[in-house]
């Protein structure tokens, strides 16, 4: 019998080529953060009423405080790309790992293992080279709202694992918290005076970032071992940069080139380590 493919990885190449078009898609919509954000997640929530009708559904604390991480980490996020580069807001959300450690060391009342502390030192060194190639104040004010994303973000998968937590669950309530920001939208005079084509790419952003990624990263990450997953969405940060280059010209600085590249490579290694290190263990 013919064995059966898996398409996993095929899902989460697709949910981090959706992430990374992010950049593009919200620098290009004339609109504030809060209307960006409030198109998203209406968008998304209706998106996944369409598809997945997920009502009734039993709500309980641990689903609202990962929903809450979901819209929170969305939100900043959307903020972040406003004040700051894409390159920047996405790899500095991808930071996340760091407040993971912090939150496990908190959580198992243990102090974190010397691989956990050498990668918190690489993290915090290549926020640092991000920061000093951002030279205008709304540049750093996108940076640290693209670190507190980071917080979020790592909450959302911490959280997740409590038990009581229901992914799919916490991204309908999480979606449906953006509804909040819609009087902002639906009485912004940019908005109002917006073109369809505006509203097209709004709607397109909330398709595909509050929908469309996150079904094909919980599809993906079901049959992919974590490792591979985590190379595999490290396309986001790589394509984000390139797509806001050619498509709205917009440059990177080398000093976050090279914070970038410390980010990211650190998370890859240190993955990389920590899976030896779990493998020697089991």
């Amino acid at each position: 019998m013919r064995e059966k493919k898996n398409v996993g990885p095929m899902f989460l190449v697709l949910a981090a080529l959706m992430w990374s078009s992010a950049g593009v898609l919200i620098k290009s919509v004339p609109w504030d953060g809060i209307s960006v954000s409030a198109m998203r997640g209406t968008v998304g929530f209706l998106a996944l009423l369409i598809f997945l009708r997920p009502f009734p559904m039993k709500i309980n604390k641990v689903k609202l405080i990962v929903a809450f991480c979901y819209f929170a980490q969305g939100f900043l996020y959307v903020l972040a790309n406003k004040y700051t580069t894409a390159a920047n807001a996405t790899m500095l959300q991808y930071t996340s790992s760091l407040y993971i450690i912090l939150f496990t060391a908190i959580a198992t009342r243990k102090l974190p293992k010397k691989l956990d502390v050498a990668a918190c030192i690489v993290l915090l060194g290549g926020i640092a080279l991000a920061f000093a190639g951002t030279s205008e104040s709304g540049g750093m004010l996108g940076n640290v709202m693209a670190l507190a994303s980071a917080l979020f973000y790592a909450g959302v998968f911490f959280c997740s694992r409590m038990e009581g937590a229901d992914t799919v669950d916490s991204m309908v309530l999480g979606n449906a918290m953006y509804m909040v920001l819609l009087p902002v939208m639906l009485t912004d005079p940019v908005v109002l005076a917006s073109s369809w084509q505006d509203w097209l790419l709004a709607a397109g952003y909330g398709l595909i970032g509050g929908f469309g990624a996150w079904m094909c990263f919980g599809k993906g990450i079901k049959t992919t071992p974590a490792l591979q997953a985590n190379f595999i969405t490290m396309l986001e940060p790589v394509l984000a940069p390139v797509w806001t280059f050619l498509i709205l010209g917009e440059t990177i600085t080398v000093w976050s080139l090279l914070g970038a590249v410390v980010v990211i490579g650190g998370i890859l290694v240190y993955n990389t380590l920590q899976t030896k290190q779990q493998a020697k263990e089991a």
